[in-house]
């Protein structure tokens, strides 16, 4: 057996811009319509700042990781004994990390690159997928409307209920359409690929397996139906609508139905272990089945439809001129249809306090994940006849990931678990940051304009009715005083981070101490001030907030039904405070009140602690009582969240 691990690097980056190329003009008889068509109602629209990386050295971290990224597949090839492997990095647009690994088949070799081809099974639902939603778009498909209503065949398969819908076209996307997983076919005789007849007779008379929309089950013949109801719509064959409406706009010419359409130079053979043998396979052909996994592609191409998934965030204004629009890409990469939630925490786990979970769905037709490694993750894989596909995408990073395999025993999934890690590791999978509006600055400024001089009637001009009211003027006003008093004048210094474009925290050097300003913004047509805090860090407290909150923190130790109805108000329920003690105790261990960290006027203050497991903070709040009484006790972390095991 021949075999050649981590063939010379293919590192390079690819400008993909014809991610964007001008769409062809539509076929005659095609259903589908030119993007100047696209209509829908005419929106008002008020462009708010878009979200931005800001990491200055961005760049820089991922070309500094290539060859950790080299040396982590290499290693994975190599210990797992795989016959050929191309991976790509996908980052801001180019493909920032190629390489190939291995060779194309055992026999006769070859080395594998960016441009070499492999079959990419189930992914290929992902591309009969964006097809249906630019149908929608363009109004040739209804999501919503029984299919039958194009596939008049549907209508032989039989509902486990009588009070069931229909299924549409959406069920299908989202795998909720309670089809079983394959259709049961006579076997090819002679290689001659499966047939629309075929298909259509093995659904008459067929069960589905639970009502349409009740939940999700994944489905091999919801796409090959799928197929066939884009076929209907657009009156041609569903591999050149895929090929028009997605392949042939992003210039993704090394994505082909049949493998004859590539040289025999740059595709690769399939492998599985037989008897402890490898054996090639041999690929099927382009058949009535190929909608749900019968496309060849290669990572270069790949790259190029992995950044056009990704160019939909952020949501922003300019030009939308790719074949489906932003927003429907957007839609498509979310949670539509829940798989699964899992949490657990082993006797390992809690003592590292380390936790594993997630929820992972389905989106149109991607799977979707939130998890405590990637807060959202989106992507799809395949297998076929000795192939391995992975696609795994962060779109709040801008980053996606591309594994291909010709062997039946590759984790490509694993694998590109394996390149996310090394890229979370090397800081390159940070996300944007909120941009605030211009607004948003000049309210901070006019606050802390009128702070020294607290005029109620001017800071009523720019906020809500509520901070009109007499009783709410008043105290606010006393509260600056208040502030006033303890950190003197202030000047207004740069936004430390906007949580939104209408929200934010400012930082302020004022004569006694630093502060921090936090802005909220309503986001009406002139925007008004809903809120804000003005914070003095590390600042006094008064007298009556010290006193509670010395007296109180002693429970964060041992509760004391005494000290709790001395101390809190009447209204504070007591479950609230034991559930607050016991989570305290279980993350933090045993705590003691630390030093201010925020005095936020003359009632509210938030206090670090000093706990067995590390450190957090106690915010506290008292009413206007006589005496006073706590109407907050809330302890945070202050350090990182549970890692993942």
């Amino acid at each position: 057996m021949r075999r050649c691990i981590a063939q010379p690097s293919f590192i390079a980056a690819l400008g993909l811009a014809c991610a964007h190329a001008p769409r062809p003009d539509t076929a005659p008889g095609s259903a589908l319509v030119p993007l100047e068509a696209r209509s829908g109602p005419v929106m008002a629209v008020r462009e708010v700042p878009p979200t931005v990386f800001t990491d200055a050295k961005r760049a820089e971290k991922v070309a500094a990781l290539q060859p950790k990224l080299h040396d982590t597949v290499a290693k994975i090839v190599a210990d797992d004994r795989l016959i050929g492997l191309a991976v790509g990095v996908v980052v801001d647009g180019q493909l920032a990390f190629g390489e190939g690994f291995g060779v194309r088949q055992v026999e006769g070799g070859g080395a594998v690159d960016v441009h070499t081809a492999f079959r990419i099974g189930s992914i290929t639902k992902v591309f009969s997928g964006m097809t249906a939603l630019r149908m929608a778009d363009e109004g040739a498909l209804d999501l919503d409307a029984p299919a039958a209503n194009l596939l008049p065949e549907l209508n032989k398969l039989v509902y486990p209920n009588a009070d069931a819908r229909p299924l549409t076209v959406r069920d299908i996307l989202t795998h909720t359409a309670g089809l079983p997983r394959d259709p049961d076919l006579p076997l090819s005789v002679g290689g001659n690929p499966h047939t629309r007849e075929e298909v259509m007779q093995a659904i008459d008379g067929l069960s589905l397996l639970r009502p349409p929309g009740i939940s999700s089950e994944y489905s091999n013949l919801g796409f090959v139906l799928l197929g066939h109801v884009i076929a209907a719509a657009s009156g041609k064959p569903f591999g050149e609508a895929i090929r028009d409406a997605v392949l042939q706009p992003l210039a993704m010419n090394e994505t082909v139905w049949e493998q004859t359409e590539l040289p025999e130079d740059r595709r690769t053979r399939g492998h599985v272990a037989v008897d402890g043998k490898i054996v090639a396979t041999t690929s099927g052909r382009h058949s009535a089945l190929s909608a749900a996994g019968g496309l060849w592609s290669t990572v270069a191409d790949l790259a190029r439809f992995v950044t056009f998934q990704l160019d939909a965030w952020p949501p922003r204004g300019g030009a939308d001129d790719g074949p489906i629009a932003r927003s429907t890409l957007r839609e498509a990469q979310r949670l539509r249809a829940l798989r699964s939630f899992r949490a657990r925490t082993t006797a390992d786990e809690a003592i590292a306090g380390g936790v594993d979970g997630g929820a992972s769905g389905v989106g149109f037709p991607w799977s979707v994940g939130h998890n405590c490694e990637a807060s959202y993750v989106v992507g799809h894989n395949g297998a076929l006849e000795g192939y391995f596909a992975t696609i795994r995408m962060f779109p709040n990073a801008g980053v996606g990931i591309i594994v291909l395999g010709n062997a039946g025993w590759t984790d490509t999934d694993g694998i590109a678990v394996q390149i996310q890690r090394v890229l979370a590791d090397g800081g390159a999978l940070a996300g944007r940051a909120a941009q605030p509006l211009p607004e948003l600055t000049q309210a901070a400024e006019r606050i802390v304009g009128l702070y020294p001089a607290w005029d109620p009637a001017k800071f009523g001009e720019w906020s809500t009715h509520d901070w009109k009211a007499a009783g709410n003027a008043k105290l606010l006003t006393a509260e600056m005083q208040w502030l006033h008093d303890g950190l003197g004048a202030c000047t207004l210094g740069k936004i430390k981070r906007a949580t939104s474009p209408w929200s934010g925290v400012y930082k302020a050097k004022c004569e006694h101490g630093d502060a921090e300003l936090t802005v909220n913004l309503t986001s009406a047509q002139t925007p008004k001030i809903s809120g804000f805090t003005l914070s003095w860090l590390a600042g006094k407290p008064a007298p009556e907030v010290q006193a509670l909150a010395e007296a109180a923190a002693p429970l964060l130790a041992q509760f004391d039904e005494a000290t709790f109805l001395d101390h809190f108000s009447p209204g504070y329920r007591r479950s609230t405070l034991t559930r607050t003690l016991a989570d305290a105790k279980f993350e933090h261990g045993a705590c003691h009140l630390g030093e201010p960290l925020e005095v936020r006027g003359p009632r509210e203050v938030v206090y670090g602690l000093e706990c067995d497991k590390g450190t957090a903070k106690l915010s506290v709040a008292i009413d206007r009582g006589q005496p006073a009484r706590l109407v907050t006790f809330q302890v945070t972390s202050t350090g990182a969240l549970p890692t993942c095991r």
